[in-house]
């Protein structure tokens, strides 16, 4: 999944169990897993100025980077957090912690040779789903569709208690990833 499509799906999902102090560690959990991309992205493309092909076809598969965007992807690694912090009685980090097993639980059910070892560090094993959430080699159009809806309905669920800065966060982010998909898919919907 894009990284703020799990900010508003986690939102949505975590943000009414939770109470609106805790809706600030429910999206760093969102965003966290993902954090480390970013200074890859930036590493990769700025620093070394490499080409997009290169990043995505070769460096995002070298194991330094592979094992690090693990850490941040282990579902154990952030249940064990969160079992700590709820006997220390740390009672927002188990919401982060929550919503980082959430954004893993997304990325799980859209990624395919590019997902994580969610298991890291006691398995290697990595699940490859048939569906793609970008590759159309793997249904990426349906994979991309099912995360367009899910944020739809996500910024529909989270409209009536946003702010007037949310909510046109929620429209740009609604329309960003519908008219992402159009543009990629769009044209070839029906061949």
């Amino acid at each position: 999944m894009n990284t703020p499509s799990h900010l508003v799906v986690n939102l949505a999902l975590l943000g009414r169990a939770a109470s609106p102090r805790n809706g600030r560690w429910i999206a760093g959990g969102a965003l966290l897993p993902d954090a480390p991309m970013l200074g890859f992205y930036v590493w990769q493309r700025i620093v070394l100025d490499q080409d997009e092909a290169h990043i995505w076809g070769t460096a995002y598969f070298e194991p330094f980077w592979q094992t690090l965007f693990d850490v941040f992807h282990s579902a154990l690694l952030f249940a064990a957090l969160a079992l700590l912090a709820l006997a220390l009685r740390r009672p927002r980090v188990p919401w982060l912690c929550a919503s980082v097993l959430l954004h893993c639980l997304g990325d799980a059910f859209l990624h395919r040779e590019d997902g994580h070892h969610h298991l890291w560090p006691l398995s290697n094993w990595r699940y490859q789903s048939p569906v793609s959430y970008w590759d159309p080699a793997h249904h990426g159009a349906l994979g991309a569709g099912i995360e367009t809806l899910a944020v739809i309905a996500s910024a529909v669920a989270l409209w009536s208690v946003a702010g007037r800065r949310s909510r046109v966060a929620l429209l740009l982010l609604g329309a960003a990833s519908a008219g992402g998909w159009l543009a990629m898919y769009g044209p070839s919907w029906g061949r």
